[in-house]
């Protein structure tokens, strides 16, 4: 899953895939990928702000991970489950955490969604709240 560039760990699509269909089963839905190119670009789009902004933060590339994912309805179930799985991971990947509990991170990423928040807005979120992982 590890694929290192611009100094950051990044998740492939397929691992992300395979764990948000494995998260779906776990609730008795079944994942469907509408568009796969429009999954990849979600995915893609935190890396190329990296390349274009090497003083992006983790923070600010995890809200455009999980925008990118979350917007582009490239699934037809779980799209915003896909972006924060992804975005977790990203975080994770890169040896932080994000310390919030599950109720308030949806709604921070439901905010997101329905435009009630900026990417800004949930990067600032996501920077309050990632620590360094001390293992």
């Amino acid at each position: 899953m590890i694929a290192e560039d611009n100094g950051y760990a990044w998740p492939n699509a397929d691992a992300i895939l395979d764990e948000t269909s494995a998260f779906m089963e776990t609730m008795g839905h079944r994942m469907v990928l509408n568009d796969r190119d429009a999954f990849e670009a979600g995915l893609e789009r935190a890396k190329s702000a990296a390349e274009y902004q090497p003083e992006a933060k983790l923070a600010y590339l995890a809200a455009l991970m999980y925008d990118g994912i979350a917007t582009r309805h490239a699934l037809m179930d779980g799209n915003k489950r896909a972006g924060a799985i992804a975005s977790l991971t990203f975080i994770a990947m890169n040896s932080s955490f994000l310390d919030v509990s599950e109720n308030e991170l949806e709604a921070k990423l439901r905010a997101r969604v329905a435009g009630e928040l900026s990417v800004s807005d949930l990067a600032d979120y996501f920077e309050a709240n990632i620590y360094p992982d001390i293992e």
